[in-house]
Formats: structure tokens, sequence, C-alpha cells
């Protein structure tokens, strides 16, 4: 992990698991981690449908798309989601309760296509083990790609 935002979510949210049980929504605490909240996003996978809406988005991401889409389905603001990586990483954190790292080119396309992104899929769970939403931390950057 490059940034030092994205090493610090991930050392908070693992602080925040309980043994082997995942942390809830209700474990993350914004007054603890006010450093953090402009590049965190919150999501959730409908049961029915599974679709994906922001529950929450961080203002330098707000910022970085031009408008606020908290409380709207991802495969509204990106036409090309559901066949997208950022989809498929997604479901892998909901279906095996693992955090999910890359650094790379945006998988989704933003107002600025020139920009890379280290972003950090963290679970959370109600009840310890079912995934029911997806804390995300992303820092985009306008730096070339390291190796």
């Amino acid at each position: 992990m490059r940034s030092p935002i994205v090493r610090e979510a991930y050392r908070y949210w693992r602080g925040k698991k309980r043994g082997d049980r995942l942390p809830s929504r209700a474990d993350i605490d914004p007054v603890e981690i006010p450093r953090l909240l402009p590049n965190i996003s919150l999501v959730e996978r409908e049961a029915g449908s599974g679709r994906y809406r922001y529950r929450l988005l961080g203002s330098a991401l707000v910022e970085l798309l031009g408008q606020e889409v908290t409380g709207r389905y991802l495969d509204e603001i990106y036409p090309d989601f559901d066949r997208s990586e950022s989809r498929r990483y997604r479901d892998q954190v909901f279906e095996m309760g693992k955090p999910s790292h890359r650094i790379g080119r945006p998988s989704l396309r933003f107002p600025k296509d020139f920009i890379t992104v280290e972003r950090l899929y963290l679970p959370l769970a109600e009840d310890g083990r079912r995934v029911d939403m997806v804390m995300g931390v992303l820092v985009f950057s306008l730096d070339a790609l390291e190796g």
C-alpha cells in the first residue's frame, strides 16, 4: 500500500475486527478517522437485485465525480459498471469477506481519464460474518504509474 491514507484505513479496519469476525458499519466511528473521511465510500448490495448503491461518498470523491451521488446505484452513475473490474472486485469482497487492494488506472470512467487510483475495499458485516457493506478508500493521483 503506497498511500498513507490507505494504510491508515487498513490499520483502522483491522483494529475494529473482533478476532476472526468482521467489523460492522456501527463499529466505524467518523470521529476517529477525520483524515480519511474525504476519501471514503460506503457501498451496499441489494439482496434481491444484486445492485450496488452508494450509502456515503466522501467530499474528495464527490469533487472528483463533479456531483453528489449518495443514495444512487453505481450502474446509474457508471454505464459500464456491470462489466467492470470494479464490479468483480466488489463481488469478491462481498462473497469472500476479505479486503481487496489495487493500484492502477481506474476501471470506471471518471471526468479525468488520466489519473491513477489506489483503492482498498474493506468488508463490513453486521453479524461479523456475512458482508452487508463495503467501505472503500480511494486515493487518486495524477502521477504516472510506477512499475
